[in-house]
């Protein structure tokens, strides 16, 4: 589930760039500040939520529960998870679309094989990567003109663009922002080619008229001919040069994106140390903080999710290797599990497994105090003890 959340992260946060640059940038005439910027926010959303920073709380409240016992007999019991359920329909849906980018990357490389060995003659003007074709029966003047324009796609590599988002959609599917942007990425790339190929050539504009029958060769290919886009290609070629100071309109996504990493990235929780430690037992009335976190369905839940989770290392069994481990651990003022650690260790095959069990629970509902959340400290015993 934390990979699931981390993926929304990342599309929130592209979701948010894009958005700035349709509003603010997609009728710019500076194509290649464009391109660099929609290439760039696919690394900057997939960083930002891994950047950690720091909260300092004025008391971190400590809670110890009652003690899990764990004997070498627990036996295994499978309950339906939606949450399992659903990180497998992801991958599912991630995996077709994995297949479908692949059977799309292998017919582009055997169309350029076929053109290569003379097999196919009447495929449509395209270039993927280093290879360009433009077909030979098209008149010389327009041919020159298709030509240039696809030498610009090849030699500013407009191919790693394209693979860069399609690799992005297999794990952000379900975000359209995502889809829009690969449409913006292939629009520009054709505003940027039509750009410098119509300053070589006189009446570049009806070429692309003449071009505008036929279909793509590939969906991962620069297509010179797709039809779509011509019309708005040449009202681009007409459209008036975005003056120099607007590239400064670019400076206003520094703030923004400043702000999305305090709202979106991981916050580390830092006590106080000149704050007394509260701790408090089980069976304790709890007089510091107005509303404890919770596991979902509560204590006996909590339990049941160890039953079903914690398994006595085979190696500690031969070993005959016992005894209770204190884990350490903090439920965040937004219920995520943090600061894992071992106060009692027993043996680093018990520590380890008492630790990953902890790290992998599900979110708590997060406590309050004085009718704001806080961090709460817990420590849970879990006793590791072999049948007799």
């Amino acid at each position: 589930m934390e990979t699931l959340l981390y993926l929304v992260k990342f599309g929130a946060i592209y979701s948010i760039l894009y958005i700035i640059y349709f509003i603010f940038f997609r009728k710019n005439t500076n194509f290649q500040v464009n391109r660099i910027y929609l290439l760039l926010i696919i690394p900057t959303a997939f960083v930002l939520p891994f950047i950690n920073t720091s909260v300092e709380v004025a008391t971190q409240y400590q809670v110890i529960l009652p003690t899990f016992e764990l004997t070498n007999l627990n036996t295994e019991t499978t309950n339906f998870s939606w949450s399992t359920l659903s990180v497998y329909l992801y991958i599912i849906i991630s995996s077709i679309l994995l297949l479908k980018l692949l059977i799309n990357l292998f017919k582009t490389l055997q169309t350029i094989t076929k053109i290569k060995n003379g097999e196919i003659k009447e495929t449509l003007s395209f270039s993927f990567f280093s290879f360009i074709h433009v077909p030979e029966n098209i008149e010389n003047e327009e041919r020159i003109a298709i030509l240039l324009h696809e030498q610009v796609h090849s030699t500013q590599i407009h191919s790693f663009d394209i693979l860069i988002y399609e690799l992005s959609k297999i794990l952000l599917w379900w975000n359209p922002f995502l889809w829009m942007g690969l449409n913006s990425v292939k629009s520009n790339h054709e505003f940027i080619a039509d750009k410098l190929a119509s300053e070589k050539v006189d009446k570049y504009s009806s070429v692309l008229v003449a071009q505008l029958l036929g279909v793509n060769c590939s969906v991962l290919a620069n297509n010179f001919n797709y039809k779509p886009l011509i019309k708005k290609r040449i009202m681009m070629m007409k459209t008036k040069k975005s003056n120099r100071l607007s590239v400064l309109k670019y400076v206003l996504v520094i703030p923004i994106v400043a702000l999305t990493i305090v709202i979106s990235t991981n916050k580390e929780v830092i006590a106080n140390s000149t704050q007394p430690t509260i701790e408090i037992t089980i069976d304790s009335v709890y007089t510091t903080a107005d509303k404890m976190p919770k596991f979902k369905g509560g204590t006996e839940k909590l339990m049941t999710y160890l039953g079903n989770n914690v398994k006595y290392p085979e190696k500690a069994k031969e070993n005959k290797i016992e005894g209770i481990v204190y884990v350490s651990f903090v439920v965040d003022n937004k219920g995520g599990i943090k600061k894992t650690t071992i106060l009692k260790s027993v043996d680093p095959l018990l520590d380890a497994e008492a630790k990953r069990v902890i790290e992998n629970m599900p979110k708590w509902k997060p406590g309050k105090n004085k009718g704001k959340k806080v961090n709460v400290q817990y420590v849970i015993p879990i006793n590791f003890k072999l049948k007799k």
